[in-house]
């Protein structure tokens, strides 16, 4: 299966706060490596675009306009200084915000609950077996 951008969040969430701005979660790194198809260090919308694209939702695939929306409202978020381009600070930055934002307690970990209110949030309800 392939794992989706935003399934490193309740793995980040712990660490995050206490992180460096200028040093890079390892989680994170390696989410951003595997994305940046072209290794040249920055995140393009068409990456974006084609990594969303392969993400399964269930035992589906994304349907492809809720995949365009998602990774446009992705790299548009990501995007802090709107140069076209997504950093792995700029994609920490996102990770940050997002986990900070489905942490509804604020107790610090994205539970099981937040994390299934999040995805719902995103995504819409779980699809059935025939993914609609």
């Amino acid at each position: 299966m392939f794992r989706p951008l935003f399934a490193v969040l309740p793995l980040l969430i712990v660490a995050a706060p206490s992180l460096a701005a200028d040093k890079i979660d390892p989680k994170i790194r390696a989410e951003f490596d595997r994305t940046d198809a072209n290794k040249d260090g920055v995140l393009t919308r068409a990456e974006i675009d084609a990594r969303v694209a392969r993400m399964d939702v269930g035992k589906a695939k994304l349907p492809p306009g809720k995949a365009k929306a998602i990774s446009g409202a992705w790299f548009n978020t990501a995007d802090a200084n709107h140069d076209g381009k997504v950093t792995p600070t700029e994609m920490q930055g996102l990770f940050r915000a997002l986990a900070s934002r489905y942490d509804t307690n604020h107790d610090g970990v994205v539970s099981l609950d937040e994390r299934a209110a999040a995805r719902a949030a995103v995504i819409g309800p779980a699809a059935g077996p025939t993914g609609r």
